[in-house]
Parts: C-alpha cells; structure tokens; sequence
C-alpha cells in the first residue's frame, strides 16, 4: 500500500509540473496572438498588421519600428520602448502601457480607448485622430505632443494632461 500512495502522489508531481506552465514564445518565434515576447529586443522591426492581441510584451524594445494598423488589443506592453515607432491606426484598446516609452512617435487614428497609460512618456508624439475614450493618462509626459485635434501642440511641462 505504501508504495501504490508513493506511486500516485509522485505521478500526480510530475503532471501538476507539467500541466502548471503554458506555452513561452521565444523572441525569435514569429508573432501571433497571446504571444509571450517580455524583455525581447525588436528595434527596427516591421509587424505591420500584425494580430499581438492579448500578448504580453513587458520592457519589450522596440523602437523605431514599423507597427502600423497592428492589433494590440488588451495587450501587456508595461514598460516598453516604442519610442520613434509609427503606431498610426493601432489598435490599442485596454492595453497596458504602463510606464511605456512612446516618444516621437506616430499614433495618428490609433485607437487608445481604455488603455492604461500611466507614467508614459508621450513627449513629442502624434496623437492627431486617435480615440482616447477612458484612457488613464495619469502622470503621462505629454510635452510636445501634437493633440488629438491634429493642432494643438501640448506646453512643455504637460503631465496628465495636454496644456494648450
């Protein structure tokens, strides 16, 4: 008896181990939907339409690259470089941004509704025609920006809010 409970509980180990962990993109896969891709270095990439939808990309580089109509729909992008980076027509809606690195960067019609902005850096972006509908722009460095009206320019100094 007590080696059929030493059996059981020792192959009850060894699948919990094995079914605990889910599937870890590499930096080097391809990109797809609920990608994991924390810490990868992309600068000067081009995913252009890409579905990243529901991946988690934390302190994920990258900058100056070309992600234009990309769908990053409730993706995790906390802490991100995407500074230079044209994100025009982006779907953004309910990502974490966090603490990201957006400046001088394109978000012209990106569609930021419900994001979480807070603590990015946005200075010197275009933000002309984007939707920032419950955006959390909290603590948000916005110097520079070109406003959602494609005319205002933001005052230097503009945190959490673009000042006119």
């Amino acid at each position: 008896m007590k080696i059929d409970l030493l059996f059981v509980s020792s192959t009850l180990a060894v699948v919990g181990l094995m079914a605990q962990a889910p599937a870890v993109a590499e930096c080097y896969d391809p990109p797809g939907a609920y990608v994991v891709w924390s810490k990868c270095e992309f600068a000067r990439k081009n995913f252009e339409g890409a579905d990243l939808s529901g991946a988690v990309m934390d302190d994920i580089v990258l900058h100056h690259s070309k992600l234009k109509g990309i769908n990053l729909e409730k993706a995790d992008l906390r802490g991100a470089d995407l500074s230079n980076t044209d994100l025009s027509g982006a779907n953004l809606k309910r990502a974490r941004l966090n603490k990201a690195i957006i400046k001088d960067a394109n978000l012209s019609g990106a569609d930021l509704s419900g994001a979480n902005l807070e603590g990015a850096d946005l200075e010197r972006s275009d933000l002309t025609g984007a939707k920032l509908k419950g955006t959390k722009l909290n603590a948000v460095r916005m110097s520079d920006a070109t406003w959602t009206d494609g005319k205002t320019q933001c005052k230097g100094g503009s945190v959490g809010e673009c000042r006119k």
